[in-house]
């Protein structure tokens, strides 16, 4: 993504969340195509962070 524009604020939320002591969960979801993988990569960048990206599907029942 060469574009990341306007946010500043998330990355300082964010960065708040990661001086506490001890361990945080931090979920983000919201529509398609608006920069949350960026905004996460950018935000782990040389530091000690687990990226888990799940997608919402539908389970098939058997049979």
């Amino acid at each position: 993504m060469d574009q990341f524009f306007d946010r500043e604020r998330e990355l300082e939320w964010l960065e708040g969340l990661y001086r506490r002591p001890g361990a945080q969960l931090v979920v983000v979801y919201g529509r398609r195509r608006i920069g949350k993988t960026e905004l996460l990569r950018r935000f782990a960048a040389g530091k000690r962070a687990v990226y888990f990206y799940c997608e919402r599907m539908s389970v098939r029942e058997p049979g």
